[in-house]
């Protein structure tokens, strides 16, 4: 692999996105970016950005808006919206060669299986936990973290794919675990988003002065109640004490994270909330069931987002 690195494209330009790129970037792999137009001219000239602490690094890479840029990646990573995930897969799949493989870097559950709607090849999930912002239209801010779990959440599907994609990963020096029980370390992620970012959004906060707010660790427990209860209805035997302690783990690490539904409110964008606690109400709606912390949680950020211009008028949420 060293000799002759494989083409990386990563297909959605904001924190995630570039984060993960830069890091590609930055062990010399040729990397592509599928960026906004404003950020497009900055990437190519000055390339792309990672700050640790008061540090910036800059590594060249190859912005575009061209779908048609993918067509010589062996690897296209997604970091586009969970909102955005069909319409994306619809535009990049006449353009992906027949060996490449698909990796989901977002939030929410079935991402890689709408995913697979228009893509024939192989659609993975990967679950981030790391702090990350965009502080320029070319720079991405490391707040923390940054290691990836793997896994193939489709049972029809080779996960031949994942030991490649995990030894690109690990040379790049992204520490990743392939996870033979995806399904249940996704819903341990959906929880933590779903205890944590709409409450960081509602209040404007970050995650350390989110948990010095009166009376917010009992509805952070009530809130990771009752998603347990209808990841139960849903056939997914979760250990409460354990989302517990990955809940507590995150604002401990990254006490100066906003939520990046925080971050996309302040920037007026719809966020991914229909995917988080939305599709909580969403899951218990089909069984019969309630979760009324989740739908007022969700249902504010649905609010902010009417008011802001925002709204996402294609959520798979119908509230009722």
């Amino acid at each position: 692999m060293s000799l002759n690195l494989p083409h990386i494209a990563i297909v959605g330009a904001g924190a995630v996105g570039c984060y993960f790129g830069g890091l590609f970037a930055k062990a010399g792999f040729p990397v592509t970016l599928i960026a906004r137009e404003q950020q497009i001219k900055p990437l190519n000239n000055r390339g792309l950005g990672i700050q640790w602490g008061e540090r910036s690094e800059y590594f060249p890479v190859v912005a575009s808006s061209n779908y048609a840029a993918l067509e010589d990646a062996s690897y296209v990573l997604i970091a586009v919206k969970a909102q955005a995930t069909l319409q994306t897969a619809s535009l990049i799949a006449p353009h992906l060669k027949s060996n490449a493989l698909v990796l989901s870097l977002q939030n929410g559950l079935d991402n890689a299986a709408l995913l697979k709607k228009y893509i024939q090849q192989p659609c993975y999930s990967a679950l981030i936990y790391a702090a990350v912002a965009m502080t320029d239209l070319n720079r991405v801010k490391h707040l923390g973290g940054g290691n990836l779990i793997i896994g193939n959440t489709i049972p029809e599907q080779s996960e031949q794919g994942l030991e490649l994609l995990s030894q690109l990963l690990l040379f790049a020096e992204i520490p990743t675990q392939l996870s033979k029980t995806i399904i249940v370390d996704m819903w341990h992620k959906l929880i933590i988003n779903c205890v944590l970012n709409g409450l960081s959004a509602i209040a404007h906060i970050n995650y350390s002065e989110l948990l010095k707010s009166p009376g917010i660790l009992e509805v952070m427990d009530l809130i990771q109640q009752e998603c347990c209860q209808i990841a139960l209805l849903e056939g997914i035997h979760l250990n409460k004490e354990h989302i517990k302690d990955l809940v507590s783990h995150v604002p401990h690490h990254w006490p100066l994270q906003l939520s990046s539904t925080a971050q996309d409110l302040i920037k007026a964008k719809a966020t991914e909330i229909d995917y988080l606690n939305g599709a909580i109400v969403f899951k218990a709606k089909r069984h019969g069931a309630v979760a009324p912390i989740n739908e007022m949680i969700y249902s504010i950020i649905k609010m902010r987002e009417f008011h802001l211009g925002a709204i996402n008028s294609s959520s798979p949420v119908q509230l009722v």
